[in-house]
């Protein structure tokens, strides 16, 4: 008896992606009916090629709540700077907008001083995720967790920031020159002083968003370019001719003589684990090598379809961001 219950594995899967799973085939198959029907419009298939792999990479993208939360208070905070400015400025007089002059100007350097430190140390994190996997398991009663997770921000999303920098920045100034700084006093000297520090606080920030958005804007990695993307029609069965390593440390794809990087998937030490557990955990390493196998799959479809049809800047502009989640996911897998 004893023998038959250690034989029972002692991992259990909580969260599988079965559901995202699914939708993914039956919204790529659904697409495909499309596409390939005759009696639908060119314009119709390009709008529902568009609007199926955005529901596709919506179910790889998940907000994280204390991001987004954060991103809701910054953009009620700047409402409420624009406010008391335009309260100091236009609507009160005397004692009342003086009153509120301090408050804009206490509020202001809270939210400079936390751009400052969100830009400085990389904290300017969009509120969604690229999540490629997660499972919640136990083994030996010991909680297990495997997870990908990938940082994934838009463009629109940095520059919002230096935005809000550049704007708050502008009124901290106008209001301290306006209404706090005369040129018969030693106020002059308090003024260069704290303008000084602003600067300094501020330029690093500005170049660290700058440097991002540079970044984002330059063409994704050569080497994944040449061996996958462009040659996405010669890849197709890329996922099909795959290997697990030794210990399932990493994949090994025999076509272009590539590799997984290490750590994408559960270490299997055959030494330190029953053989329930090894197979539980061999297992969920082929589940999550047929996620990657059905994304990889989706984004050959999306590329082939791109290539079918003509498109406006507009378009253009979505297949182009739908794409990155893409090619996001597949930069954080390969070892190139």
């Amino acid at each position: 008896m004893a023998e038959k219950k250690q034989a029972k594995s002692k991992i259990k899967v909580v969260k599988p992606l079965k559901k995202e799973t699914k939708q993914t085939k039956e919204l790529l198959s659904d697409l495909n009916s499309k596409i390939n029907n005759s009696e639908v419009s060119e314009k119709e298939k390009r709008l529902t090629l568009i609007k199926t792999h955005k529901k596709i990479t919506n179910l790889l993208l998940k907000t994280i709540p204390y991001l987004l939360f954060l991103f809701i208070l910054d953009v009620a905070m700047l409402s409420v700077i624009t406010v008391l400015f335009v309260l100091s400025a236009f609507v009160l007089e005397g004692t009342a907008a003086t009153v509120v002059r301090y408050i804009l100007l206490g509020v202001s350097a809270f939210m400079l001083a936390k751009f400052t430190y969100m830009n400085w140390f990389s904290k300017n994190l969009y509120f969604k995720k690229i999540i490629v996997f997660k499972y919640k398991s136990k083994v030996d009663r010991q909680k297990f967790r495997a997870v990908r997770e990938i940082s994934f921000t838009p463009i629109w999303f940095l520059i919002f920031f230096v935005a809000s920098n550049f704007y708050i920045t502008i009124l901290v100034n106008f209001e301290i020159q306006q209404n706090f700084v005369s040129t018969g006093d030693n106020k002059v000297l308090i003024w260069a002083i704290l303008r000084t520090t602003i600067d300094m606080m501020l330029l690093p920030s500005f170049l660290n968003s700058f440097n991002k958005i540079a970044d984002k804007s330059k063409a994704i990695d050569a080497n994944y370019v040449k061996l996958i993307k462009d040659q996405y029609f010669s890849n197709k069965s890329l996922f099909e001719d795959v290997e697990f390593e030794d210990n399932y440390l990493n994949l090994k794809f025999s076509k272009n003589s590539l590799t997984s990087k290490n750590g994408l998937f559960i270490l299997v030490n055959k030494d330190d684990l029953t053989r329930p557990d090894q197979g539980r955990m061999i297992e969920i390493n082929n589940e999550i090598l047929d996620r990657y196998k059905e994304i990889w799959e989706s984004y050959v479809d999306l590329l082939e379809n791109r290539m079918k049809a003509k498109f406006n800047k507009a378009t253009v502009h979505k297949l182009f961001w739908l794409e990155r989640i893409y090619d996001t996911i597949f930069l954080d897998l390969f070892e190139i």
